[in-house]
């Protein structure tokens, strides 16, 4: 009978683990979908900047072609 309750006991030890793990596991996934939402932000944003500066470039070549 010990050993019975002793086993049940460990299972339910075991049981309260892998809820912890998987919480800190539910956890740690929503901060990453979180950064990566963030970073596919920055990207666009840096994107935006990239095209931006790449006009203003064109604009200043077209600027210095015409003085010469």
């Amino acid at each position: 009978m010990k050993a019975i309750i002793s086993e049940a006991i460990n299972s339910c030890q075991e049981d309260r683990h892998l809820v912890v793990s998987l919480e800190t596991a539910k956890w740690e996934l929503a901060d990453s979908e979180k950064e990566l939402k963030w970073l596919k932000s920055a990207i666009a944003s840096s994107e935006k900047e990239y095209e931006q500066i790449q006009r203003k470039v064109a604009e200043i070549q077209v600027e210095l072609d015409s003085e010469r």
